[in-house]
């Protein structure tokens, strides 16, 4: 192992992890990216064991410092061992879960304090009740776990939302809203939501809604224009060598792409401050899972992060906050964490 590559000094100050943990769920939500494929996911989990993700994850601190790993699937408790796994990431990591909330809450704050730990937990209408759920999260909230409930905006879900989060509201519980991605009844979303739609899953969180409808939304051509007159005026010379030494790769699967992405040729830190984690553990710079973008596999021993930013070389990125230089008014405010806190003697 090498010696420690600090990354205090580098915003956002910490290493973010997303490790899709294992592709399984309890759940069969409709609208899930993958509700036809569940069977066909499940072959590309890898269960290392217990003590193999504890060397790990101790491997990763030594090299990188302490981070924020952001655990997802999947239902991430579904996974074998996996209050183990969260007892041992705390002592270096602030973990955070994307779950439904299906399991006991009860043996949880028994066994695991908040002082490390942030719920993103989703309400999904189609396998259980809001008033059971509402129980669920008041029981943490009160705990004094770091809280907000994810709600995926189908078009099949959008009447009771100013509901949900008037209930959620009294408890100081933050309601972020996912715009649906994908198609249905022949219409591709999100783009295909109405303006009346659009206004409601905005009135119900102006924040993120907001931000990841004006991500997604196409761009005009003459937008789009004289967005890539900007960019190409403003690229510096180290930028315009890297790109034309992928471009000239024949082997390169991006060497194609055209500039549609707002990204496209600019530093971004995603891979040098941030990965993606498959159950299989590879380990990817984004979320979008190119060959290029591959930084080792975490079980193989083989992870490595960028010892700096990379041009962004894809033409379609699905990001609405990757970690641009120069940009950070832009992004820095979704990367934070729950404070490290003192662990409290129970």
């Amino acid at each position: 192992m090498d010696k420690i590559q600090n990354r205090a000094n580098i915003r956002p100050n910490r290493c973010f992890f997303t490790w899709d943990i294992q592709y399984a769920c309890n759940f069969k939500c409709s609208y899930c990216f993958f509700c036809n494929s569940w069977e066909e996911e499940k072959k590309k989990n890898r269960y290392p064991g217990l003590e193999k993700w504890k060397q790990i994850w101790d491997d990763i601190c030594k090299k990188y410092g302490g981070g924020h790993v952001h655990i997802s699937g999947g239902e991430p408790f579904c996974y074998p061992d996996i209050f183990e796994i969260t007892k041992h990431l705390i002592k270096n990591f602030t973990v955070e879960f994307d779950t439904n909330l299906s399991w006991d809450v009860d043996k949880f704050m028994k066994e695991i304090g908040p002082e490390r730990v942030k719920f993103a937990a989703s309400f999904h209408p189609q396998f259980a009740k809001f008033e059971e759920h509402l129980v669920k999260i008041k029981k943490l909230k009160d705990a004094g776990y770091d809280f907000g409930i994810n709600y995926v905006a189908h078009p099949t879900q959008l009447e009771n939302m100013p509901y949900y989060k008037q209930k959620l509201d009294e408890l100081h519980v933050s309601l972020d809203v996912m715009p649906f991605r994908g198609t249905y009844q022949g219409k591709e979303y999100p783009v295909s939501y109405t303006e009346e739609e659009k206004r409601l899953i905005e009135s119900v969180d102006k924040n993120t809604a907001s931000r990841m409808l004006e991500a997604y939304a196409p761009k005009k051509k003459e937008e789009q224009k004289n967005t890539d007159n900007s960019e190409n005026n403003e690229k510096k010379t180290e930028q315009k060598e890297e790109v034309n030494k992928i471009q000239s790769d024949p082997n390169d699967s991006t060497a194609h792409y055209a500039k549609t992405n707002k990204h496209y040729h600019k530093l971004c830190r995603m891979g040098q401050m941030y990965t993606k984690i498959l159950p299989n553990g590879d380990a990817y710079r984004c979320c979008l899972q190119k060959p290029e973008g591959l930084l080792g596999n975490l079980i193989d021993g083989t992870f490595k992060f960028y010892e700096e930013p990379k041009i962004c070389v894809y033409d379609k990125c699905p990001c609405w906050v990757a970690m641009i230089t120069d940009e950070e008014e832009n992004w820095l405010f979704h990367w934070r964490t729950p404070k490290v806190r003192p662990f409290l003697n129970k």
